[in-house]
């Protein structure tokens, strides 16, 4: 088998959903290994590709063996395919706050360590991946960004900023819905119903993202744009700079970012 799969979850089916969509791989180059009965079925059902309860053999019989599994749980899946991870194994991590240096402990003898920082929007295959590893090994390292583009746009971002990424990125879609909320409820209190203020402003934001992208504008050009003297958009404005908008975002994220250093730390220390 060319790719393994431990963990069958939400973010295990994106990434074997988005391969075989791609056609990336061939059902028959995929082991997925899933402990839960009910998922391991679900899986086999909707993917007709082969479906096992056996990290130990799947590790042993695939190249590539990428952790899909929960950070807590993470230690015990290690110590378990440990004996396997020789030489000729690359092994994939996509759990949060994990470092390579954790892992390492458990796969010295790998040829390739990955660590992998997805986000909830590549269940739908539009995420924001970073990528980073410990070993330099260009053909391997091409093979995991091919792999992960299947689900997202990937960046090979250095391992000391996966904190500020986790936070960004992968807290980022709590951040982003919460102020998609703030305006509906403004729309709903400025009459409109419910569903029409969040169609409204779903097409907004993705109409504003298009335009700063296809124009090559700065996010400071757009707000110039639309400010007229004395009109609505300005006082509007005024609000949300007495208010330290821009600043509470900032500080949600880097308390993001420090509660990841702690996960971070915690896991390695127990």
């Amino acid at each position: 088998m060319k790719l393994g799969i431990i963990g069958g979850g939400m973010m295990g089916e994106a990434i074997l959903a988005g391969i075989l969509e791609s056609s990336f791989l061939r059902k028959d180059q995929i082991l997925v290994s899933e402990v839960v009965e009910e998922r391991k079925i679900y899986l086999k059902n909707k993917y007709n590709t082969e479906i096992i309860s056996d990290n130990a053999f799947l590790t042993q019989n695939c190249n590539y063996i990428l952790l899909a599994v929960k950070p807590q749980n993470i230690k015990e899946v290690l110590n378990e395919i440990e004996p396997y991870l020789d030489e000729n194994k690359i092994l994939i991590s996509i759990a949060a706050g994990v470092k390579i240096s954790f892992i390492r402990k458990y796969a010295p003898k790998v040829k390739c360590l990955i660590r992998i920082m997805p986000n909830l929007p590549c269940t739908i295959k539009k995420g924001v991946i970073a990528l980073t590893y410990d070993k330099y090994e260009e053909k391997e390292i091409n093979f995991v960004k091919t792999l992960f583009s299947t689900i997202g746009e990937v960046w090979v971002i250095d391992e000391k900023y996966f904190d500020t990424i986790t936070a960004l990125t992968g807290s980022g879609p709590a951040f982003v819905s919460l102020i998609l909320q703030g305006f509906t409820l403004a729309g709903l209190k400025g009459g409109l119903n419910y569903n029409t203020s969040k169609e409204m402003v779903l097409k907004l934001f993705e109409g504003v993202i298009g335009y700063i992208k296809e124009k090559n504008l700065s996010f400071e050009d757009l707000i110039k744009m639309t400010s007229s003297p004395a009109g609505t958009t300005i006082m509007g404005l005024e609000v949300l700079y007495k208010s330290g908008i821009v600043g509470i975002i900032m500080e949600a994220i880097t308390s993001a970012k420090i509660r990841s250093e702690e996960i971070s730390k915690i896991l390695e220390e127990g």
